[in-house]
């Protein structure tokens, strides 16, 4: 069975590689939000459990951690080429065929991907500009960060995908075919 084509990084590229590293250190961070998150979680369950009063505001981090991490990681899961995806039909097909079906794959995903930040980016703005929170006292979030990780991890994923798509349009040996 054939392995996903993805551009993945070399043992040496990903030491010296600046933008390898930033994907890295995003994914550090959200991996630390996602123990940090589950801390959090567990003692307000403890909370509501031994003492009858939870925790204020676990609704809120635990909606915009989420928000966070799904957009601090996305890069560097396509980057590494650790998203899930049914290779059936891929499988099926030639290299040319392969590297064509993933080459308007990357093509979509960076489309999709400068869109989301291009329409995320204005948000992102107003949200600065009037100060926006959400939730209640005593726990309110501003929601200008959120938006700055939706419209950061948007573009390092559109980038992704554009360097695939390159990548798979010159044939390059960076692109793996088959493992």
């Amino acid at each position: 069975m054939a392995a996903p084509m993805t551009a993945r990084p070399s043992s040496g590229e990903t030491a010296l590689n600046p933008y390898h590293r930033l994907l890295s250190t995003l994914d550090l961070a959200a991996s630390i939000l996602v123990a940090a998150l589950m801390v959090i979680i567990t003692a307000d369950v403890a909370g509501r459990a031994f003492f009858g009063h939870p925790l204020h505001g676990i609704p809120e981090l635990t909606k915009f951690s989420v928000v966070c991490m799904v957009w601090l990681q996305m890069a560097y899961t396509l980057r590494t080429g650790k998203h899930l995806r049914s290779t059936l039909l891929l499988d099926m097909m030639g290299d040319t065929g392969r590297r064509a079906i993933l080459f308007l794959n990357c093509a979509v995903g960076a489309i999709l991907m400068v869109l989301i930040a291009y329409y995320s980016y204005p948000e992102m703005l107003r949200s600065w500009r009037i100060g926006a929170f959400e939730g209640e006292h005593p726990v309110r979030i501003p929601t200008w960060p959120i938006w700055a990780i939706v419209v950061g991890g948007s573009a390092l994923t559109a980038f992704e995908y554009a360097r695939q798509a390159i990548s798979l349009l010159l044939g390059r040996d960076d692109v793996e075919v088959d493992a």
